[in-house]
């Protein structure tokens, strides 16, 4: 058996595991009868993708704000835990910011799980990021993927690099990092030993104190900060090859130019008009919802945006 397909039958193994305790285990919080929910009273639980908390934890208190007697428990976990919870019923709402593994689809092929009703809340990008006296303004796709994937180094593409830079993200479990795997690394195993964190913030203070470093996280978390977003070549669609010439920023996610675009999104466990669709349906569209994922540098699914302003 390849190391790959190893690696695969572990983690997949791992999640059945996972799956089963959490699916034996009784809830120690008992749960309001649905029959007795409406859009404004009620009780709902939340696992929430912890990279995007501090943003939504104002939106949750808007909520509450507004629907006093709906009460509003949110568990901010990783990426992973999220989605094993919501696998395993636990949850009625959770919120991720990427989309299924590999083997988390596999999951839920070998239990027979239909895909869970999705609302769009918002887009974000994938950077890269280093210091401003860092020797490279520019990347593509293949080296990063090649880097990733294959072990190879960023000085035999780059001769501006004296020195093999580290590349640090946030831990396996998070978003960030299963967005590296899906997008970057074209769901292809990660081989690249790369600086692990417990956080964007870790992953930034990193960044700062190391200036042969490569940190990656959203564009929310960075942007505005000191540092260089570094820009991105790449081949899209149509097998064109776009050269790394436009900053990176907002405007050109919503133009679909730049190429690690990624999405926070939220599932509901039953496709129904119940209480979680309906705070589902707050955190999605709401109006003060979506100034307020604007104000926080996402670009948000259900905003209106002139893009010829954009494009001159």
């Amino acid at each position: 058996m390849t190391n790959n397909k190893l690696s695969f039958f572990s983690k997949f193994l791992f999640l059945v595991c996972t799956f089963s305790l959490l699916f034996s285990c009784n809830s120690d919080k008992p749960k309001r009868p649905i029959s007795h929910e409406t859009i404004d009273s009620g009780s709902v639980e939340i696992f929430c993708d912890e990279a995007y908390y501090p943003i939504l934890d104002s939106v949750f208190n808007m909520h509450r704000a507004r629907y006093k007697n709906v009460e509003i428990t949110v568990q901010s976990v990783n990426a992973r835990n999220v989605l094993a919870h919501l696998l395993a019923g636990k949850t009625r709402l959770a919120i991720v910011g990427r989309d299924n593994l590999q083997d988390e689809d596999s999951l839920m092929q070998f239990y027979n799980v239909a895909p869970y009703y999705q609302m769009d809340i918002a887009n974000d990008g994938l950077v890269f990021f280093v210091n401003p006296d860092f020797p490279i303004d520019t990347l593509n796709d293949e080296i990063l993927l090649n880097v990733l994937t294959e072990n190879k180094k960023f000085t035999s593409y780059l001769p501006a690099l004296t020195q093999e830079p580290t590349i640090a993200i946030a831990e396996q479990n998070s978003s960030e990092y299963g967005n590296l795997v899906n997008i970057v690394a074209k769901k292809k195993n990660i081989k690249r030993a790369m600086n692990l964190l417990p956080n964007a913030d870790s992953v930034i203070a990193f960044v700062e104190n190391n200036k042969n470093a490569i940190g990656v996280c959203y564009l929310s978390k960075v942007q505005g900060k000191f540092f260089k977003l570094l820009r991105i070549g790449y081949t899209d669609k149509d097998g064109n090859y776009v050269p790394a010439t436009k900053p990176v920023h907002q405007s050109y996610i919503v133009l679909g130019e730049y190429p690690f675009k990624t999405l926070l999104r939220l599932y509901l466990l039953e496709d129904r008009k119940n209480l979680p669709f309906w705070v589902g349906a707050f955190l999605e569209k709401e109006a003060v919802a979506v100034k307020y994922y604007e104000k926080a540098k996402l670009v948000p699914c259900h905003a209106k945006y002139n893009l010829e302003d954009w494009r001159r």
